[in-house]
């Protein structure tokens, strides 16, 4: 039985690329070995080779190769260049990558994103089994002419997997390249797109003086098989808890993709066991959202510019939730002092932990009037696209240097430095870290967990410094922790209801419910399945602040407007991409190499939670009705607690009257003297 997607086809293996590969090395083998330059064949021109080449025991011919608007770039040669039998002698060993590209669009010549996946590892049955992303460096393409940018030549950029490299990997006598897909990306654009290769190529012989002796000539041979792969739509939703153990302000965050599988794969592999997707991760900084227009627009100048402590006339915000108190006469005048988590453009006059550089700012319609179940989020809240756009086309400042997405295009000092702890993992299935993660998800194992605030078991004054006195009498926000598996693949009645109760029920985002269903209805007439594949949970912050216009009140007092900002911050996921999916039937497995595009998978920023923290009128009643029983309780104490205060006031008193008694006599001791 073969698994893992090796497909074995006679029809299929042909022998079309022997002579392409041999008239290659004919040509350029016996230099790039004599001159010792591995470089040499990077940079011959990608016509000429294809010119001097042979297909079918024919000359290349470019009549073959025509320009058409509706054609899909093909990768039409896979070249293995000076593999040699002496270690030592694989200096110049390569692995090119030849690209016919019909629509003749612009493709990036020096992005980090254009990419090839290829099997690293294979099972005991000799089926791939770990599929990896290697990078694709440009080496030429027709700059100009007839065929300007028809043809392509890329190199492909080893790098050690598990400690060794390609030519360590394969074997000496059938060298084997599994290529699923490759990924390149146009000019200026955002995102790759992946396109389907599936080939198996092996290799055995050697070019002229590679081989055991140099003097030998050419008996390399090259055999194709088809490799079976999944291609893949893949898209983002989110979902957000209305509480977390972390406390006021923070979510939970399930960030979740969604797909369809022929039911063909698990009636022949079996159960969607797990899933395989690499991405780059990062936490972004304070987000503020604002719906007053005039200080919008007054801020807005300073996104993104370092400041000194001098304030500026409605430059100022703070957190509405930790000002603690003020001492002095006058709001925001000097002496005054306000306890605040956090602040922006303060001045010295207040307490808090100062931020000088706020790097995002949003002007949104009246933040009041956010409706969670609207179809889009722009009044109150941010939509992702809107955000994403700003991180791209954010260009002021580059202190912490550039992330490695997007051809470094995007700021670092958008982000925060790290990723939170509850985010890491270092495992045998992946790494999930600050940037480059990977991991393979397994069903049973990698399950996502949304703790909620009252799982933590808060006690009174944890519940009242976070949500208020009346939260600590009624026990606080009451919510369910949950446990999810991170694969689920969707029945009929998962999507029954209105759209609110299937958010709820699938963990996803209440505007994305529409688009889940048309696409499990086109699912099913395609006799295919709906796969939800939830890979990340992290925390959401979203909190209250108070926007101060220093002096704007009354008799010159600060004047504070409230309900008119927040501040948020999230997880963003660039270049998420599904790497394979592994099946389980009875214990054997089975790997399938994905070919899918990379998205980015931002969500949008939402208000705070209005959560409890003013008390009702039957909380009032509550906590009198606690008083009056906690009074009647401690009757028979009183006595004995009135004795004791009076007995510590007394003990004050005398203290007092002894120290003032002291310094009386030495007052009239210095007289007497």
């Amino acid at each position: 039985m073969i698994h893992a997607g090796a497909v074995k086809t006679p029809l299929l293996r042909v022998a079309a690329m022997v002579m392409v590969l041999v008239t290659l090395f004919g040509v350029f083998s016996t230099t790039a070995y004599a001159a010792g330059n591995g470089s040499s064949f990077d940079n011959t021109k990608v016509l000429d080779d294809l010119l001097t080449s042979t297909v079918n025991g024919k000359p290349f011919d470019i009549r073959n190769y025509p320009f058409n608007e509706n054609g899909e770039v093909q990768v039409i040669s896979f070249i293995e260049y000076c593999y040699a039998f002496k270690a030592n002698q694989r200096d110049n060993y390569g692995l090119y990558v030849y690209i016919y590209n019909p629509q003749g669009r612009n493709l990036s010549t020096d992005s980090k994103r254009n990419k090839i996946q290829m099997a690293v590892s294979y099972n005991k049955d000799g089926s791939p089994n770990i599929y990896e992303k290697f990078s694709l460096e440009f080496c030429s393409k027709v700059e100009s002419g007839d065929y300007k940018n028809l043809f392509y030549k890329y190199k492909v950029i080893d790098r050690k997997i598990d400690g060794t490299t390609f030519d360590q990997r394969v074997n000496n006598n059938e060298r084997r390249y599994d290529i699923s897909g490759i990924e390149l990306a146009l000019h200026g654009s955002g995102n790759a797109t992946e396109y389907h290769v599936g080939t198996t190529y092996r290799f055995s012989g050697y070019a002229a003086g590679y081989g055991p002796n140099v003097n030998t000539q050419s008996t390399l041979n090259c055999e194709i098989d088809k490799l079976e792969t999944i291609e893949l739509s893949v898209k983002h939703t989110f979902f957000r808890s209305e509480t977390s153990t972390l406390g006021a302000g923070h979510q939970n965050q399930l960030d979740t993709v969604y797909f369809t599988v022929p039911k063909s794969y698990i009636e022949e592999y079996g159960k969607l066991q797990r899933i395989k997707a690499e991405w780059y991760e990062y936490k972004t900084k304070d987000i503020l959202v604002t719906s007053n227009a005039a200080f919008f627009e007054s801020a807005k100048p300073y996104a993104g510019v370092p400041l000194g402590t001098t304030p500026n006339q409605y430059g100022q915000y703070e957190y509405e939730k930790d000002i603690g108190y003020s001492l002095g006469i006058g709001a925001g005048k000097a002496g005054d002092m306000y306890v605040a988590q956090w602040g922006w453009n303060l001045g010295t006059g207040y307490y808090h932990k100062p931020t000088n550089v706020l790097y995002y700012m949003f002007y949104v319609e009246d933040i009041k009037e956010y409706d969670p179940y609207a179809k889009k989020v722009s009044v109150g809240g941010v939509e992702s696209n809107e955000l994403y756009e700003y991180i791209r086309s954010y260009s002021k400042t580059f202190e912490n240097g550039r992330l490695p997405v997007k051809n470094g295009t995007i700021s670092a000092d958008l982000f925060e430095n790290d990723i939170d702890d509850s985010r890491k993992v270092n495992n045998a299935s992946g790494k999930i870290q600050m940037g480059y993660s990977y991991y393979d998800f397994d069903a049973d194992l990698d399950t996502q967990v949304l703790s909620s605030w009252s799982e933590k078991e808060p006690s009174f004054w944890e519940n009242w410094m976070n949500f208020g006195l009346g939260a600590a009498f009624t026990g606080g926000p009451d919510e369910e922790s949950r446990v999810v598996a991170p694969i689920q693949i969707l029945k009929a009645d998962d999507l029954e209801g209105k759209n609110a109760t299937v958010a709820e029920r699938l963990l996803v985002n209440m505007q994305d419910v529409d688009s889940i269903r048309e696409t499990y209805l086109d699912a099913t007439d395609n006799d295919e399945v709906v796969v939800l594949f939830r890979f990340a949970t992290s925390d959401y912050y979203s909190q209250a602040a108070t926007i101060i216009e220093p002096g704007g009140g009354f008799l010159g007092a600060d004047k504070k407007y409230e309900d008119q900002a927040y501040i948020a911050n999230e997880n963003v996921f660039f270049d998420f991409d599904i790497i394979q999916l592994t099946f389980n039937k009875e214990g054997i497995y089975t790997v399938i190499p994905v070919v899918a595009d990379p998205i980015d998978a931002i969500g949008d920023i939402t208000p705070p939670i209005d959560l409890p923290g003013e008390l009702e009128w039957y909380q009032v009643v509550f906590a009198l009705v606690m008083i009056l029983l906690l009074i009647l309780l401690l009757a028979p104490l009183w006595p004995y607690i009135l004795k004791g205060i009076l007995w510590v006031y007394d003990y004050i008193a005398k203290g007092v009257r002894s120290i003032i008694s002291l310094i009386t006599d030495r007052k009239n001791n210095r007289k007497e003297d």
